[in-house]
């Protein structure tokens, strides 16, 4: 379960994609995604190169994503969260903006990853 603060950094990321239906496909596939004008995004533990991994020292847990704002850490923030976590808000955010078969598509890939 995710709490306010974390929930609340979720949804900004996703209110910083300009094609909200887009995030669907992007969680059937589970690929990430970025902005690059803001610094918000998603990221998946596959998404992260021998770079990423070797040289930067970064880590995805398993079964989760990372979510970065503001460019991520030191200014802004990195956290881990469950993918489970992740596609519950997504499905939310995109029922809240009317886009109703796009939140469809993400509670099933919630019935799959389950």
């Amino acid at each position: 379960m995710l709490s306010a603060d974390e929930k609340d950094k979720v949804v900004e990321v996703i209110g910083f994609w300009s094609d909200l239906s887009q995030l669907s496909e992007f969680a059937k596939k589970r690929h990430g995604y970025g902005n690059s004008d803001g610094g918000f995004g998603i990221t998946y533990e596959h998404d992260l190169d021998d770079y990423d991994r070797d040289v930067e020292g970064s880590f995805i847990p398993k079964g989760h994503v990372e979510v970065y704002g503001y460019w991520g850490k030191p200014d802004g923030y990195e956290i881990h969260i469950k993918e489970h976590d992740y596609l519950l808000v997504l499905a939310e955010v995109l029922e809240k903006e009317g886009l109703k078969l796009a939140a469809q598509f993400v509670v099933e890939q919630l019935h799959e990853i389950n």
